[in-house]
């Protein structure tokens, strides 16, 4: 039985490490998953889990720790955010290139300057081709489950490849709700044994790290990276069809699928976005419904690798599609989710309009009667009634 507890989402993450127990975690704290090593140190020197846990001169040097650990043959997890991420960055590419399975927990951060300490997704959406998978969770239960999936899914023969779990800051890693934790015995039978390979400490199968290639063998590397990553599509929705077997979540966590849906059979309007503002867009969605307008949500909750097939059937039948970006497009066509999904439709029967909207950069106010206005706009956009050209994404609650 599971054991219902009063959890924020970084607490989460430490019950679920603690359960997990890897072998070494490089610690550098930094807001807002600072108090992920502070709970997890606690277990550790109260005897609850036996795991070294490093402190470190920087973010740089935890992932380096990190890999060397884990191609030592360990499991391995840290966290980060924001500038933390992208002091790891050079070492991001790394890990994934050595196919070296490790966790990453993430507390989605806005980047300076100017320093804010809130919320957007610019930092991981920053590195979203540095080889890792990427998932996000939209609350602490979500955040705790992920966590029990991830060596799974990292470590297994067909995907070998580092993988990073996010949260939103603050409106995540601080926010407390009812979670199910489960029963230590429980979670190690389902996590089981590390499936560990190569390992250099393994004197008797003496492996190297780290070579160099020349011209003609580096783009091959770089392919079979990749087929780790596409191999991962069918172990997310394998690993997190056995979770959901093993422990019984909700439809609302159903980790089969690589999102989650609400309202969409007969949808005209949809909203797509990750994290944790799905809530917000439910709340007026359902109001939305009460006065005969058919909106919907799909929040995708893999982003890489992105399941480009899976949008592609959630939108099927969409007429408009607003997709809703904690990013900046920085002078590109459209911010990273909007280029993604527009790439996914392009290739299906069905083209719907899509309006790409920046929202929330730096925790910025998001509440019902911004989606409402958002709708408002795509369907002008829609009649032909306004212009928005692709490069310039709608900003939502944007001072004039």
């Amino acid at each position: 039985m599971s054991e219902l507890k009063i959890l924020d989402g970084n607490h989460a993450a430490a019950e679920a490490m603690r359960q997990i127990a890897p072998e070494v975690v490089p610690a550098y704290p930094i807001t807002p998953t600072s108090y992920i090593f502070e709970v997890f140190t606690k277990y550790v020197n109260n005897g609850l889990v036996q795991s070294e846990v490093m402190t470190v001169e920087s973010e740089h040097a935890a992932m380096s720790a990190c890999v060397g650990a884990c191609a030592a043959g360990g499991r391995v997890m840290t966290a980060t955010a924001s500038q933390g991420l992208k002091l790891m960055s050079e070492v991001l590419w790394n890990a994934s290139g050595l196919r070296l399975p490790i966790v990453l927990i993430n507390g989605n951060r806005a980047l300076g300057a100017p320093l804010s300490i809130h919320c957007d997704h610019s930092d991981s959406l920053a590195e979203r081709d540095c080889g890792f998978i990427q998932m996000y969770a939209k609350d602490a239960q979500e955040m705790y489950d992920l966590l029990l999936q991830s060596f799974l899914i990292a470590e297994h023969d067909d995907v070998r490849t580092p993988i990073m779990i996010n949260m939103d800051a603050f409106l995540v890693t601080h926010t407390h709700q009812e979670i199910a934790v489960e029963s230590d015995k429980k979670v190690k039978e389902f996590i089981g044994k590390a499936n560990i390979k190569n390992a250099l400490l393994d004197i008797d199968n003496p492996v190297s790290y780290g070579g160099a290639t020349r011209p003609d063998y580096y783009q091959e590397a770089r392919r079979n990276q990749l087929q780790g990553l596409l191999n991962a599509y069918e172990v997310i929705s394998k690993i997190g069809s056995d979770f959901n077997k093993k422990f019984g979540r909700s439809e609302n966590y159903n980790y089969s699928s690589f999102g989650e849906d609400y309202l969409l059979d007969d949808a005209e309007f949809v909203y797509v976005q990750m994290g944790s503002s799905f809530g917000t867009i439910k709340n007026a969605v359902d109001q939305m419904r009460k006065n005969g307008i058919k909106a919907g949500i799909l929040r995708l909750r893999t982003y890489r690798p992105f399941p480009s097939e899976y949008v592609r059937q959630m939108l099927q039948d969409a007429k408009i599609v607003m997709v809703m970006d904690k990013t900046s497009p920085a002078g590109g066509e459209s911010a990273p989710l909007s280029m993604e999904v527009k790439s996914a439709m392009y290739d299906g029967e069905n083209k719907p309009t899509i309006v790409p909207f920046i929202y929330g950069l730096g925790s910025k106010d998001f509440n019902p009667n911004h989606a409402k206005e958002m709708l408002d706009l795509a369907k002008k956009v829609d009649a032909g009634e306004e212009e928005i050209f692709s490069e310039e994404s709608v900003w939502v609650n944007l001072r004039g």
